[in-house]
């Protein structure tokens, strides 16, 4: 099953994880740093939902930002989470769920803001919608989702530039060999949408003020709100 694959990749990986990121994704100060501003449009922040949160990396930034907010994450991978655990293990307002998020109950109206990082594109299109939708429930009236992740080109002429430079900067970067191949093994399990479908999804699940706010080749960071009773 896919998600067994998915999980034992990230199992394989998570002691190296959080140093690997900073050099697989080229853009990564850039679009962390994105994702804290768009939240800045809330009054205020309580409450945050980290689906696939992983090693807790996403997390770590928000809970810098607003360290008073509870925090919730999520992820399929028990190692990953271990490391999480490890980063918060003296912050008494940050839980943890091990679960499929395509398949796990996030409740109706209690967060502030979710929050994701590189982890949705691994759902299956249908599954994408459907978590779409947990997460507008979920979600407190006037609360934001924001979601770092990766997209295909619009067209196969632009998804192969996307991915053939992602390619050619891995290689060339510090990795070792190894590291890289085992990168390439795991961009095996994506199936990346197209960033147009993902926000005429979202719109069409009840978000307003749907919107792009960052692109570097096919990393993107877009947002949606809830609408205000």
């Amino acid at each position: 099953m896919v998600v067994d694959k998915i999980q034992y990749q990230f199992n394989a990986v998570s002691d190296k994880y959080d140093k690997q990121r900073r050099i697989l994704i080229p853009c990564f100060s850039d679009y962390y740093q994105t994702a804290l501003e768009i939240s800045e449009q809330l009054p205020q922040i309580k409450s945050i939902l980290d689906v696939g949160a992983g090693t807790g990396l996403m997390s770590a930034f928000f809970h810098e930002k607003y360290p008073n907010a509870e925090i919730t994450l999520v992820d399929i991978s028990e190692k990953m989470l271990d490391k999480a655990k490890e980063r918060f293990d003296s912050e008494d307002n940050i839980q943890f769920m091990q679960a499929d998020f395509a398949e796990a109950d996030f409740g109706e109206d209690k967060y502030c803001a979710i929050v994701s990082g590189l982890a949705i594109h691994h759902l299956p299109h249908d599954l994408k919608q459907l978590l779409f939708n947990k997460i507008f429930k979920a979600l407190k009236p006037g609360g934001i989702f924001i979601n770092a992740d990766q997209v295909a080109g619009e067209t196969d002429y632009i998804d192969q530039i996307n991915k053939s430079t992602w390619v050619t900067k891995v290689k060339k970067s510090s990795l070792t060999e190894i590291e890289k191949e085992s990168a390439f093994e795991r961009v095996k399990l994506d199936i990346f949408a197209k960033l147009s479908d993902q926000l005429s999804w979202l719109q069409n699940i009840g978000f307003e003020n749907v919107n792009n706010y960052y692109q570097y080749y096919n990393f993107v960071v877009f947002a949606g709100q809830k609408p205000k009773k």
